[in-house]
């Protein structure tokens, strides 16, 4: 079968869950023969926008569409670009797929492009990554720094989309942001700031693009639950866990000697729950007789260059500190070494996840697992088996489950283990090409 994968990136540009796991499936979808390409957008702003152009991988050809970011892009710029459109309609009028899987839609791309499938008269299948189609800020995290467990009205999105967070902006700054938006809101946002209007229109566009779609993929059931929520047919939704190649993971199972070295894998932002795990850190500074035992924290990520820019310096250490290291981002081909110098990946989210890559590969190598209880999480860590789960925002609680595995409550491997084989996902993802494939479809029409 010839399939087109389009999503926000592809490793080495884009190291991300979403980018990894759709190399993960390209490549797999391509040893069992089928003729793969993807696209990406490039926003390094290397080339003229929407210039396209290509490069072979050993598994797929590579398209890359430059559409560099742009501040003073309007709203709807954000989710439906019509070049854009326009572009990926001449690729597969070039290409003739016989399938487009959609693994995102948005950062530069445009929610429209199952549409524009669907009046070519090929099918579409979209896995649902994370909630950016219903949520302008991609993860019901709102500007006041909480999961909002929406989708919500027009009315209250818009809100939140112009509010600033308290990380966005210096004080003084912030606050004159927050009322200026406020005030242009109430003059119909004066085609600078979203209001309800926005976000209503913003909803029709993802309804039809929806609607376009041949199926839809819900890693977790969480995730296909907002999307009901939002008005799909609980029908269209497929369940599907990510699977992941875990052979290369193979070489982190065994368990590392010394002292317990902690990992945070993730981005310095906040719905990331990094303050929780840094207000636990000082938690176990303070503990006697525990905290005397040797331990360590390894952060691996970036602060934010965009929403969220202050957060890290609010929150990391300054200066030299003996217990916390902090790494950059490091490659996916990487992971094994990473988790090999592991007692346990801690992942304290305060979004609801859905079903994180870094969750995946520690359950793959059998490294504990110490996360919030956060809806997406807990579809594929079980309490006691994985790991040790605790409430969301409580750094108490992590502080516990950290000292559990510090003084030797919980072993520090467990079974390596996944919640679906790589060779059951594309069995499942195969036989849902085909149903897509079946299904009757009609070409021409508009959104």
């Amino acid at each position: 079968m010839k399939v087109l994968f389009v999503s926000n990136g592809y490793p080495p540009r884009g190291q991300w869950g979403t980018e990894f796991y759709t190399r993960e499936l390209v490549r797999a979808l391509a040893a069992r023969g089928h003729a793969l390409s993807v696209l990406v957008p490039d926003r390094s702003g290397a080339r003229e926008r929407y210039a396209l152009e290509s490069e072979a991988r050993s598994e797929a050809r590579l398209w890359s569409l430059h559409n560099a970011g742009d501040p003073g892009k309007g709203f709807e710029d954000s989710y439906r670009n019509a070049d854009v459109e326009r572009v990926f309609g001449e690729l597969i009028a070039r290409e003739r797929p016989d399938l487009v899987h959609f693994t995102y839609l948005l950062w530069g791309l445009s929610v429209r492009l199952p549409c524009v499938a669907r009046d070519a008269g090929i099918p579409s299948v979209v896995t649902l990554t994370d909630y950016g189609l219903l949520c302008h800020r991609a993860q019901m995290y709102d500007w006041r720094l909480a999961r909002c467990h929406g989708p919500h009205p027009p009315a209250v999105c818009a809100h939140c989309v112009r509010t600033p967070s308290a990380y966005d902006h210096p004080p003084l700054r912030l606050f004159l942001r927050r009322t200026a938006a406020e005030l242009a809101a109430a003059c119909g946002g004066l085609g600078r700031v979203p209001v309800a209007r926005d976000l209503a229109t913003r909803e029709e566009v993802v309804r039809a693009s929806l609607d376009a779609a041949s199926a839809l993929i819900a890693p977790t059931e969480n995730v296909a639950q907002a999307f009901v929520r939002f008005g799909v047919d609980p029908a269209r939704i497929e369940r599907l866990v990510y699977g992941l190649d875990d052979r290369p993971l193979a070489a982190a199972r065994a368990a590392p000697s010394g002292p317990c070295v902690f990992g945070y894998l993730g981005q310095f932002t906040p719905h990331k729950g990094l303050g929780t795990l840094l207000e636990a850190v000082a938690c176990m500074r303070r503990r006697l007789p525990e905290s005397v035992e040797p331990w360590t924290l390894r952060l691996y990520g970036a602060p934010s260059g965009g929403r969220h820019r202050l957060y890290a310096d609010a929150v990391l250490p300054r200066g030299a500190d003996l217990r916390i290291e902090v790494h950059p981002p490091f490659a996916a081909e990487r992971a094994a070494e990473v988790l090999a110098q592991l007692s346990a990946v801690v992942l304290p989210s305060e979004w609801d996840e859905n079903a994180p890559l870094s969750v995946l590969q520690a359950r793959a190598a059998g490294v504990p697992i110490v996360a919030s209880a956060v809806p997406g999480i807990r579809a594929v860590v079980e309490q006691g088996v994985h790991g040790l789960l605790f409430a969301p925002g409580d750094a108490i609680a992590l502080a516990d489950c950290l000292r559990e595995l510090v003084i030797g409550r919980f072993p520090r491997r467990v079974a390596p283990s996944q919640p679906q084989s790589l060779a059951a996902h594309v069995d499942a993802i195969e036989a849902l090409y085909e149903r897509a494939r079946a299904a009757p479809r009609i070409a021409g029409a508009t959104a």
